[in-house]
């Protein structure tokens, strides 16, 4: 091979020499034998039989007959005693003569184009054979043949021919020497292997020649001969062309050769491969010719990139690994798999490593493609993609049929391809790490290449008729059987570190299959290679907006420096530099886009995910039950070990390969059908403790929701059918999204508090698309009268949601209002030009502040109504309905009360925010709720809030904007009535309680407690609405914050006993009672909230 040592170079050649010594010595005494036999006999007696090739000779249409007559040929020059090698043996020159085929009657013959002539004895053939496959010469005076082309002249030959006084005749006894000479005295422009490649070309078309060959056939042998020992010196060419007094090249001989058409005299035919694959067994030598030049292929391709002739190179290892011992050979190669390279050279030194490197992400192809890249339009931009696209996908199935020979070889060729791609994914771990460090890991073209090859491998069984046929045939026990791909220190699914050691460190036994080993590697690699770079993408993107606004922010300073030439020659060149950065990063981007959004590619991707899907229902799900069968839901409550141990990223490559494909081509999902996605998101976030990890299940979320997205005009989501169609959605979807807006509480990441809204804003969005369909409402309604305290948590923290929101945005916009005013006076001399420059500053960020929370505030006050239309009276339980009417009372007062003008903003479209729409969707959540009890007394009882006179400024503004109908203004009226007069009842009922002993006031809302209660640890009495209502938010005692659940408080009889005596007794007093929230069962219909005489609520425009 091109880098082994000097020492096994020489013992090969030594080797070969002295075998090839004995051969020629042989050779040379049967010849001997020969010649004496043949010159007493008849020129065609049969000669030892060499073991003929299998060849089967073209017949060919007869050319015209050609007759040959001898005529007197002049004296050779007295310096010269070699016959001229044109002439016949008794010195008379060949003339050739031309003439008409035979006539018509004659039954045709076919051509024998082996070189034959009418007459011609077995030497005379053999000499002229010999000289014109070889271009060898006797005669120095004869330098050309009839065709112009250069001869050999053979000086050694021909002094040893003359004093021995034989006739200048060739043989195949003197055809070794006479090669040796001939190399040893070319041109140095010409190589000895180019010249015997050149022979060996026109040996091989001399054999096709003959029409059957046959071993008793002298001259077959002669021919047979001459290309043994042509390869023969061919190969020494190669391995040692010192012994023609050429000095050993730095480069393998071959490699360039490979290169060049093989139909050319320089290229490397079929027959050429095919001999010397015949002599692999018997020499190793020939083996590492190719594996050689393969080798020395790869080092130079790892110095080129797709803008150069890579293909020449790719097409040499297409054609090299078509022949089964070859490819096994490679793959036999120390550099094929060699684990000890750092990770960054993987591409660069593996055999195949420079073959999948290239890729349009090499620097000089993205500047062929995408120079200038600012001012490029996006139409141009467009088309670059397009044809890089092409470019790629070319080379991406050059490379797939490269693998797929390679595995078809052997057993052996097919385990060290494998162990190649596993390679490439164990050692590229650190690509998925939070900051990256481009130099220390592969490519992300190198790895999308990867994964693109381990994708195709895998559609024989991604794409059969049968759906999932052969989803069996991935063993899960590959786990457990010292797997290829490194999983042992990857975040599982639901096991810890020290469980998951004990799981992979059982041994099951066994071998695995190859579907199950391409499986997983091809999972591996879409984790390491096209979702790493999406990563990448994505973290790129941020930089270059980054980096642009630092660039914008240097201009500003550019006249610090103007009169200073030496630093503002040194600012433009930082600036410069800086600038250079930035257009080589957008190049990038624009090629990494365009290679992501490759539809062919990620449709293929998207078949495999689908059988990742179903790989991962199947651990789940009771056996036999998917594929084939509804799944049935809630999964069972013991999480199988096998899934517990999977690497998190089985799920993670799904959201990201999804959400990737989903936000860019949703046509790609469509096109392979959405049922095993959207059943996988719903059984995980219906059965949460499967999967531990809290933003693998947010992203389920963010694909559901994409799922939603219209991407054709007037047209749906590409899972709205499904959502509105399939039975399995109608029965969970709901029911799983509002779970996980429940658990997104506590999501236990740095920004959880944050995190939460924007899941659940892509939840509200999810929900508002299948609201419509009164399955949905009917099937919550079901549920929610099983499971009370479910829906409970789930409108407290509803509540949370919009209180917060809606105060936040109200904060900005009175920060904006108060700015804009200070700014909007033109700056004078007592203004600090840094002190204004702050104030935008920090109006810049309030605006992005406001409109942020704004869209969520919209949102989330759209769920409300949608829900407490829907789900009143658990909107109106005890521990719900007082802080429910506090905010609503409050932010009504912020719209439509005295400080509504500090919302005044400039352009309040821009926010996101339209005041008139927000004030009907409250008001609308009031009427959901106006025939609830507990919701009148809870709004009267709001003594922050509740003024009489805001009410009536909201109906003024929503009848003169004419933002409820006369029926829906009807039903307000008779609301405010209701409030008014319920506040009344109760002021006079607690003016009547007088003064309330302590003991009676809850230790948190100070008021009279109605069902008190004891917590177990702090051992203080509460009232039990007050503790289940903090609970909901927060499960710790708020005392002593011990962990608390409603289930372990106490009743405390003694107290309750005492409050009502003291009520009792108040009652007595003055005839009165004060009225007391009420515990209502949950009943969730279409029109929930009713009227205000007991009918069902009108929805016909919700």
């Amino acid at each position: 091979m091109a880098d082994s040592s000097a020492s096994d170079a020489d013992k090969i050649r030594n080797k070969r020499l002295a075998k090839l010594g004995q051969q020629t010595q042989q050779r040379q005494a049967e010849d001997g034998e020969q010649n004496q036999k043949s010159t007493s006999t008849s020129s065609n007696a049969p000669s030892p039989p060499i073991p003929p090739p299998a060849v089967s000779p073209p017949a060919e249409t007869p050319p015209p007959a050609i007759n040959i007559r001898k005529i007197p040929r002049a004296l050779s020059p007295p310096s010269s005693k070699e016959p001229q090698p044109s002439s016949t043996p008794n010195g008379n020159p060949v003339k050739i003569q031309i003439r008409p085929a035979t006539s018509a009657s004659v039954t045709p013959q076919k051509r024998d184009v082996s070189g034959a002539r009418t007459g011609e004895t077995i030497e005379e053939f053999e000499d002229r054979t010999l000289r014109s496959m070889f271009r060898f010469s006797l005669d120095p005076e004869v330098k050309q043949d009839a065709h112009g082309h250069p001869l050999r002249y053979l000086r050694e030959l021909h002094q040893d021919l003359e004093s021995e006084g034989k006739e200048f005749r060739m043989s195949t006894g003197d055809l070794e020497p006479a090669i040796v000479d001939a190399l040893s005295n070319l041109p140095l422009k010409i190589t000895p292997l180019d010249h015997m490649l050149g022979c060996w070309k026109r040996l091989s078309r001399l054999n096709r020649g003959f029409k059957k060959p046959n071993s008793e056939d002298r001259k077959w042998q002669i021919v047979q001969e001459a290309r043994r020992l042509c390869m023969s010196w061919t190969a020494f060419a190669i391995l040692s062309p010192e012994l023609f007094g050429r000095q050993i090249p730095e480069k393998h001989p071959l490699a360039q050769h490979l290169l060049i058409d093989p139909e050319d005299d320089r290229g490397i035919c079929h027959d050429f491969i095919t001999e010397a694959i015949a002599r692999f067994e018997e020499d190793e030598a020939s083996k590492e010719i190719f594996v050689g030049a393969i080798e020395q292929l790869s080092t130079d391709l790892s110095k080129k990139s797709m803008d150069s002739d890579y293909r020449s190179y790719t097409s040499a290892l297409r054609n090299l690994v078509r022949y089964g011992p070859i490819a096994t050979a490679l793959t036999e190669s120390p550099r094929f798999c060699d684990k000890t390279i750092p990770t960054a050279e993987i591409e660069v030194q593996t055999l195949l490593g420079p073959f999948f490197a290239l890729s349009p992400l090499q620097a000089a192809v993205t500047k062929q493609y995408f120079a200038s890249p600012k001012t490029m339009d996006q139409g141009r931009i467009v088309d670059s993609q397009r044809s890089l696209r092409m470019t790629l996908a070319a080379h991406q199935t050059d490379l797939h049929d490269i693998v797929l020979q390679l595995i078809r070889s052997s057993t052996a060729a097919k385990e060290k391809v494998l162990d190649w791609f596993a390679l490439t994914v164990n050692a590229n771990h650190k690509r998925r790490a939070m900051r990256v460090d481009k130099t220390t890991v592969s490519s992300d073209g190198f790895m999308i290449n990867v994964t693109a090859c381990l994708d195709k491998l895998c559609e024989p069984f991604t794409t059969t008729i049968t759906e999932f046929e052969k989803l069996d045939r991935i063993d899960i026990n590959y786990l457990q059987r010292q797997p290829r791909v490194d999983m042992k220190d990857e975040t599982k699914m639901n096991a810890n570190q020290e469980a998951s050691d004990v799981f992979y460190e059982k041994n099951v036994g066994g071998a695995n299959n190859f579907i199950t080993e391409v499986f997983f590697l091809t999972v591996a690699a879409h984790h390491y290679g096209t979702e790493g770079a999406n990563s990448a993408l994505q973290d790129l993107e941020k930089q270059l907006k980054h980096m642009q606004k630092q660039v914008d922010k240097f201009e500003t300073e550019r006249h610090k420096y103007v009169s200073n030439p030496v630093a503002l020659s040194n600012f433009e060149r930082a600036l410069t530099k800086y600038k250079d950065q930035i257009d080589r990063g957008l190049m990038y981007k624009h090629a990494l886009t365009g290679v992501l959004l490759d539809e062919t590619a990620q449709t293929r991707s998207m078949r495999f995910m689908r059988y990742v899907i179903a790989f991962i229902l199947t651990l789940v799900l009771p056996k036999g039950q998917f594929p084939g069968k509804p799944i049935s839901l809630p999964l069972p409550d013991e999480v199988p070990e096998a899934f517990k141990n999977l690497p998190e990223y089985f799920i993670e490559d799904i959201n990201s390969n999804f959400g990737f494909i989903l936000y860019n081509m949703p046509q790609v999902v469509q096109s392979t059908q959405p049922d095993e996605i959207v059943n996988l998101c719903i059984t995980f976030l219906r059965n949460s403790k499967y999967i531990k990890n809290p933003y693998l299940r947010s992203g389920l979320v963010t694909i559901l929701f994409r799922g939603t997205w219209p991407y054709r005009r007037g047209g749906t989501g590409a899972f709205s059918d499904y959502y509105s169609g399939s039975k399995f959605a109608n029965d969970h979807l709901l029911h799983a999204l509002m779970q996980f807006f429940i658990e997104a509480e506590f999501t236990g990441g740095h920004g959880q508090f944050y995190d939460k809204f924007n899941i659940r804003y892509e939840i509200f969005q999810i929900i508002k698309n299948v609201w419509s369909n009164p399955v949905y409402k009917e099937n919550l309604s079901r549920e929610a009268k099983n499971d009370t305290e479910f829906f409970v948590r789930f409108v407290n923290l509803l509540l949370n949601d919009v209180t917060f929101v809606l105060d936040e945005s109200f904060t900005a916009f009175q920060k904006i209002h108060q700015l804009q005013t200070e700014l909007r006076d033109p700056p004078n001399s007592s203004t600090d030009p840094e002190q204004r420059a702050e104030r935008e500053e920090e109006l810049s960020q309030t605006q992005g502040k406001a409109k942020s929370y704004m869209q969520l505030a919209n949102e989330t006050v759209a769920m409300l109504n949608l829900f407490t239309e829907a789900l009143a009276t658990a909107f109106t339980m005890p521990e719900i309905v007082q802080r429910l009417a506090d905010m609503l009372d409050y932010n009504l007062d912020a719209m439509v009360g005295p400080k509504s003008s500090n919302l005044k903003v400039e352009n309040l479209e821009s926010y996101n925010f339209n005041p008139k729409i927000l004030l009907a969707e409250f008001v609308s959540v009031y009427l959901n709720l106006r025939a609830k009890p507990n919701f009148i007394l809870a709004v009267a009882r709001d003594g922050r809030s509740y003024k009489p006179q805001i009410f009536d400024k909201a109906s003024e503004i929503l009848v003169n904007k004419r933002l409820k109908s006369s029926e829906e203004m009807g039903r307000f009226e008779k609301l405010k009535r209701d409030f008014a007069q319920a506040k009344e009842e109760d002021d006079a009922a607690e003016q009547d309680l007088g003064e309330i002993p302590e003991e009676f006031l809850d230790p948190l809302m100070y008021t009279l407690m109605e069902d008190p209660v004891v917590l177990p640890t702090s051992r203080t009495t509460i009232d039990r609405s007050t503790i289940r209502s903090h609970l909901l938010s927060d499960p710790n005692d708020p005392f002593n914050r011990v962990p608390l659940k409603i289930e372990d408080v106490v009743e405390d009889t003694e107290m309750k006993q005492k409050i009502d005596a003291f009520k009792a007794e108040k009652r007595k007093e003055h005839g009165t009672a004060r009225r007391e929230f009420t515990d209502e069962k949950v009943n969730i219909s279409a029109g929930g909230g009713g009227t205000g005489d007991g009918d069902p609520m009108d929805t016909a425009q919700g």
